[in-house]
């Protein structure tokens, strides 16, 4: 006997039209789309996109999809692996509060390379985008809510991708649950606090979870069965009615979202002063949350060293006015940052700490050497879901990473389906046709 949730859940999956969706959910998952673009771009230049992209030509067959990084076409679950990989590649993509995690650079790599493989219209892409997001977000809440250990987007953001492959698919009632449910039991485990406090490529297992959303499905289309999946036992009622997409943050900066705090109130202080000369800096002090005390401290040799670090994007942000690609790329033997990087005090604040995961607040105060102190925060960083400026953040990171883009010329959005589409095409597709108010 069928559950009343598991036909909710299918009803959702299945039923849903783009053209039914509020207006605003709508633009929200069109400025997410954009935003998955504009960070894949920019993640073009980091080792860990061609390492992805050389181990899917290597390991799974096929040209069905298209590679981001350089047009190449590779099989559809090795293009969500390589598209996972290259979306997370500067932990510039968007994130959920609760979930504490990036349900964008899971669901959208790997639903594009299904569409493609389908020749799937856009618009229906965009749909089954939108239901990737609403199963992973809540896959990912109520994941940490029976499990306290702190789990990568892969784990939960999997289930996404099952479901918005079963809409593909077009699986039926049976298999749509299969799909889910060998995305669940065969999720990653993936401890990120680890990758937070050893950094390396490992990160945020979104191309794991990518990759093994599609084979779900793909395997219940075959009629591979799975044990039920825990999820279905949450609470779905308001599937349809609630969108959790409109949750979602943006980032401003490329890296962990626990630092841009940070960031931003040490630009507030240094700006309000005029530029802070670094030589008469004598202690930077954060007072931050305290999970935001898990990420490096050390100066950094590689750029995910840079992405999950704290006192890294400071020191760069007192010393540069700034924290961009360029910083979490390379630059990291400047003996000017490397210095204050040594300047920089954590504090974990009480107050501050009983607001997170809800809100990630920090304060940063810069002491001269001549007892001057500049102070600002809590604050923080933009980008947050009730920040009324996202679409101008987004169109800010399009315009240092999409239009130096000589290749990206601008073109309709397609009628037909994707499967042609080469990357300079899904690209600017993903970014400019939906953006195109915001730039203009």
């Amino acid at each position: 006997m069928q559950r009343a949730g598991d036909q909710r859940l299918q009803s959702f999956i299945h039923e849903t039209r783009l053209a039914e969706l509020p207006s605003r959910v709508r633009h929200r998952l069109g400025l997410h789309v954009a935003d998955l673009a504009v960070v894949c771009i920019a993640g073009r230049a980091t080792p860990t996109a061609r390492i992805g992209l050389d181990h899917a030509h290597a390991v799974y067959g096929g040209s069905d999809a298209t590679s981001l990084l350089d047009s190449s076409r590779v099989g559809t679950v090795g293009a969500a692996f390589a598209n996972g990989v290259l979306a997370n590649a500067l932990d510039f993509d968007d994130g959920h509060r609760l979930t504490k995690g990036h349900p964008g650079a899971v669901v959208i790599p790997a639903v594009l390379a299904l569409a493609q493989q389908l020749d799937a219209p856009y618009e229906e892409f965009l749909a089954a985008v939108l239901v990737g997001y609403e199963i992973a977000i809540r896959a990912g809440i109520e994941l940490h809510a029976r499990d306290d250990a702190y789990h990568a987007s892969g784990a939960w953001g999997a289930l996404g991708v099952a479901g918005a492959a079963a809409r593909l698919l077009g699986l039926d009632g049976k298999r749509t649950l299969a799909a889910i449910g060998l995305a669940e039991y065969h999720a990653p485990i993936a401890r990120i606090m680890r990758s937070c406090a050893d950094p390396a490529m490992t990160k945020d297992a979104c191309a794991w979870g990518a990759a093994l959303g599609i084979e779900s499905a793909l395997l219940s289309l075959r009629g591979f069965t799975s044990t039920r999946a825990e999820f279905l036992d949450s609470p779905l009622e308001d599937l349809g009615e609630r969108f959790r997409i409109e949750e979602l943050y943006i980032k401003a900066y490329p890296c962990c979202r626990w630092s841009q705090g940070a960031i931003a109130a040490a630009l507030e202080a240094a700006r309000a002063a005029g530029g802070v000369d670094p030589a008469r800096v004598r202690e930077i002090r954060v007072r931050t949350f305290g999970a935001a005390d898990g990420l490096s401290a050390a100066v950094p040799v590689s750029t995910e060293e840079a992405q999950y670090s704290l006192t890294w994007p400071v020191a760069c942000a007192v010393a540069r006015g700034r924290f961009t690609v360029e910083d979490v790329l390379g630059g990291f033997d400047d003996p000017v940052a490397g210095a204050l990087v040594e300047r920089v005090r954590i504090e974990i604040a009480p107050e501050l700490d009983a607001e997170f995961p809800a809100r990630r607040l920090t304060a940063v105060e810069i002491e001269l050497r001549d007892d001057t102190v500049l102070r600002a925060g809590p604050l923080e960083a933009p980008g947050e879901p009730e920040d009324p400026d996202l679409a101008a953040l987004i169109a800010r990171k399009f315009r240092a990473h999409v239009e130096p883009e000589r290749d990206l010329a601008p073109i309709v959005v397609p009628e037909g389906g994707l499967a042609a589409l080469d990357t300079p095409a899904l690209l600017t597709v993903m970014s400019q046709a939906v953006l195109a108010p915001t730039v203009a």
